[in-house]
């Protein structure tokens, strides 16, 4: 099983967040959509997702360091 993390919008359009426990990603899904029927599902994450996630940001944040700055050899 997988603690997946879930935003949420309520009825009201505010977001809230659940954890919900699930074999898949599409059974997250399932469970959000019979626990909460009156809200929709904004991101659904696994610790893989957000792993892979911060990988992404991080990958881009060093890519526009290097463009920026290291490319400046005076500075």
């Amino acid at each position: 099983m997988t603690t997946f993390h879930a935003v949420l919008t309520d009825e009201c359009g505010g977001e809230f967040g659940a954890t919900i426990i699930a074999a898949t990603k599409a059974d997250a899904y399932e469970t959000a959509r019979e626990q909460y029927p009156e809200s929709s599902v904004v991101q659904m994450e696994s610790p893989m997702d957000a792993q892979e996630r911060q990988a992404r940001i991080q990958r881009t944040i060093a890519a526009e360091y290097d463009d920026q700055f290291c490319l400046d050899e005076d500075w």
